[in-house]
C-alpha cells in the first residue's frame, strides 16, 4: 500500500471532526525530532522546547522585530503547554539547546495580520517554531482565559501538527486544506484551532486548554494520557469560566449546587452543560462522569451508561432519557430516591420532578411502580451479602450512594430460578421470591445451593405455547413453572438441541456444538422462523 492509499485508509477510518485538524499527511513528531505521517499515530512522544534568545536563531523571514520571550510570556507558555500534556501523551522537556529543541519560542514584529503563527511538524529548521507578535498587546501577559493564553495554546496546537478546522488562515498565509468542520462547530466551543467565538460561551473570557475536538485529535496522534485525574473529582458549573474535561478515571461530579440559574448538565461524552444558557463545561470523549447536583433553578440533566447519581436540588428539574417510557422501570427506595433502569442501565434519581423519554413525558412520582428490592440487591452481590446479612436498610442506602456508580447488580441473583432449582425449597416457599431470596442470603449460599440450577431455556424451549406467552421474559417462563408447569407434568428437558443442530447447517456453522446457544436460537428465532426438528 502506498503512503496515499494508507492516509486515505486512515481518513476513512477517523471521525470527520478528528480528520478536519490534521495536516496534510498527518505531520506530527516522533522520537529525536523525526515527523512521522498517517502510518505512525497514537505513539506517546518526548518533545523538547526551547526559547530563542537570538535573532540569529529564527530565519531570515521570521527575524523582523525579534525579541525573546520575557519571563512571563515563558511561564505562560509552559503553563500553555501542560494543558495538551495533560491530555495526551506528550511529555515536554525544557532545554537550552534551541538549535536541538523540537518546538521553539520567540516573539516577532507582524505589523497586525495576525496575533501569531507557528510552522507544522517538519524537519526543516524551522519546523515547529512559534512566533508570537510582539506588537500585539494581548500577548504581552497571556493570563489564563485572557486571549493571549488562548493564542498560545492555539499555536502550541499547530507545533504538535493540529490545523485551522476551517478555509482560513493568517493574513499573509493561504487558506487551509480540507476537510473542514461544519460551520455550527467551526468555533472554540469545540476546539481551539478554530478562529470563530462561540456566542454561549462566557463574555470576555476564553478557553483555557484543548477543546472537545482537540483532545480526540491529539490524543489520536499520540495516545491519550490515561494516568490523568486518577481520584474522583468535583467539578464545579459556574457561567463565569468555560473549560473542557479530560477525566478517564474515578467516579466524578459536575457539580451546580450553587447555581440559582436553570442548568442544563449532560454527562455524556462529547456534550456541554450550561448554567442560564451560558456554556460552562465541556466533556472530551472518554470523559467519565457519573454523578450531577443540581442548584435550586429548573435543571435539566441528560444520563450516561455508566451508572448515574442525580441530585436535582430545589426548582422543578427533569432528567432525560433516551428511550421510549416502555422501555424504563422506575422503583422507589425506602430513602425516597428512585431507581430508573432502561437503556442506559440504571440510575438513582433525588429531587427530580420529571422523567423526559424519547416519547413522552412524565411525573417521577407517576411513573413510579413498586419498591426497590434491596433483598435481590444484597443476593446478586456477594460481599454485600457478607458485610450486610439480610439488612435491607443497609443494602439500599448502599445502592443509592455507591452501588448505582459502581454499576452493581440488581438482578444478577433470580429468585425463582433458586426456587424452581430445589423441590424442597418449592415445597416450602411456593413462588414466595423474597422468601426464597432471604433463604439463599442466610443459609443457601453457605450450603453450597446454586441460584443457576434450574434449566429455564429447556423448559421454555420443550414447551412452545410459552415461548408464544412469555418470549424472552425467563422470570415469567420460571414463575409459570413454580405456579402451573410442574403442577402439569410439563417436560423440561424434552427439546433436542443436538437434533435441532443436526437439521439446518446454518446453525451449524454458527453455533458449532454449543447445545445451550442452539436451544436460546429456537427460542429466541427458531420458532417463529418455523423451525423444527427434522427427524
Amino acid at each position: 500500500m502506498s503512503d496515499d492509499e494508507a492516509a486515505a485508509s486512515s481518513a476513512a477510518d477517523i471521525p470527520s471532526f478528528i480528520s478536519a485538524l490534521l495536516t496534510s499527511g498527518t505531520a506530527h513528531w516522533g522520537a529525536g525530532n523525526t515527523v512521522l505521517g498517517s502510518a505512525s499515530v497514537g505513539g506517546a512522544v518526548v518533545v523538547t522546547y526551547a526559547f530563542m534568545t537570538s535573532s540569529r536563531q529564527a530565519s531570515s523571514a521570521d527575524a523582523t522585530g525579534f525579541a525573546a520571550m520575557s519571563a512571563t510570556q515563558q511561564a505562560a507558555v509552559r503553563q500553555a503547554l501542560a494543558t495538551w500534556s495533560a491530555v495526551a501523551n506528550v511529555t515536554f522537556v525544557e532545554t537550552t539547546d534551541v538549535a536541538g529543541a523540537t518546538i521553539t519560542f520567540a516573539t516577532n514584529r507582524q505589523r497586525g495580520q495576525s496575533a501569531a503563527y507557528t510552522y507544522y511538524p517538519s524537519t526543516s529548521s524551522t519546523g515547529g517554531a512559534v512566533f508570537v507578535a510582539n506588537d500585539s498587546a494581548t500577548n504581552a501577559n497571556p493570563t489564563i482565559a485572557s486571549y493571549g493564553f488562548l493564542t498560545l495554546v492555539h499555536e502550541i496546537g499547530h507545533a504538535l501538527g493540529l490545523k485551522h478546522p476551517g478555509n482560513y488562515n493568517a493574513g499573509f498565509s493561504n487558506g487551509e486544506d480540507g476537510p473542514y468542520l461544519s460551520a455550527a462547530e467551526d468555533n472554540y466551543a469545540f476546539t481551539v484551532m478554530s478562529y470563530h467565538n462561540n456566542a454561549a460561551l462566557p463574555s470576555g473570557v476564553y478557553p483555557t486548554g484543548p477543546g472537545i475536538y482537540d483532545t480526540a485529535a491529539i490524543q489520536y496522534l499520540y495516545g491519550a494520557n490515561m494516568a490523568a485525574a486518577p481520584g474522583n473529582d468535583s467539578y464545579t458549573l459556574a457561567s463565569s469560566a468555560y473549560v473542557t474535561l479530560w477525566d478517564p478515571n474515578g467516579v466524578n461530579t459536575l457539580n451546580g449546587a450553587a447555581q440559582n440559574a436553570a442548568l442544563s448538565i449532560d454527562l455524556r461524552e462529547g456534550t456541554f452543560s450550561s448554567v442560564g444558557g451560558v456554556l460552562s463545561v465541556g466533556l472530551a470523549y472518554g470523559t467519565r462522569i457519573q454523578k450531577a447536583v443540581g442548584g435550586t433553578g429548573n435543571d435539566s440533566f441528560t444520563v450516561n451508561s455508566l451508572g448515574n447519581r442525580i441530585d436535582g436540588g430545589a426548582g422543578d428539574d427533569t432528567v432525560y432519557l433516551s428511550g421510549t417510557r416502555d422501555q424504563y422501570s422506575i422503583r422507589l427506595t425506602s430513602t425516597g430516591a428512585y431507581v430508573v433502569s432502561g437503556v442506559e442501565g440504571n440510575d438513582v434519581l433525588t429531587g427530580i420532578e420529571h422523567l423526559r423519554f424519547s416519547d413522552s413525558g412524565i411525573a417521577l412520582t407517576a411513573a413510579a411502580a413498586g419498591g426497590f428490592d434491596a433483598l435481590r440487591y444484597l443476593a446478586s452481590n456477594a460481599d454485600l451479602m457478607t458485610a450486610y446479612g439480610t439488612d435491607t436498610t443497609a443494602a439500599t442506602n448502599h445502592y443509592v450512594e455507591l452501588g448505582v456508580v459502581e454499576r452493581r447488580s440488581l438482578t444478577g441473583f433470580d429468585p425463582y430460578n433458586y426456587l424452581a432449582g430445589y423441590h424442597d425449597l418449592m415445597d416450602a416457599f411456593g413462588s414466595d421470591a423474597s422468601a426464597a431470596t432471604r433463604h439463599y442470603i442466610q443459609r443457601g449460599r453457605a450450603e453450597g445451593r446454586s441460584a443457576t440450577l434450574f434449566d429455564t431455556l429447556s423448559y421454555e424451549a420443550s414447551n412452545p405455547d410459552l415461548i408464544r406467552a412469555f418470549g424472552t421474559d425467563t422470570e415469567a417462563v420460571e414463575l409459570h413453572y413454580l405456579t402451573s408447569g410442574r403442577y402439569e407434568g410439563r417436560s423440561l428437558a424434552s427439546f433436542d438441541a443436538a437434533a435441532y443442530l443436526a437439521s439446518y447447517a446454518d446453525l451449524r456453522s454458527a453455533f458449532g456444538s454449543d447445545l445451550t446457544a442452539a436451544t436460546r436460537h429456537y427460542v429466541q428465532h427458531g420458532y417463529a422462523e418455523g423451525r423444527t426438528v427434522i427427524a
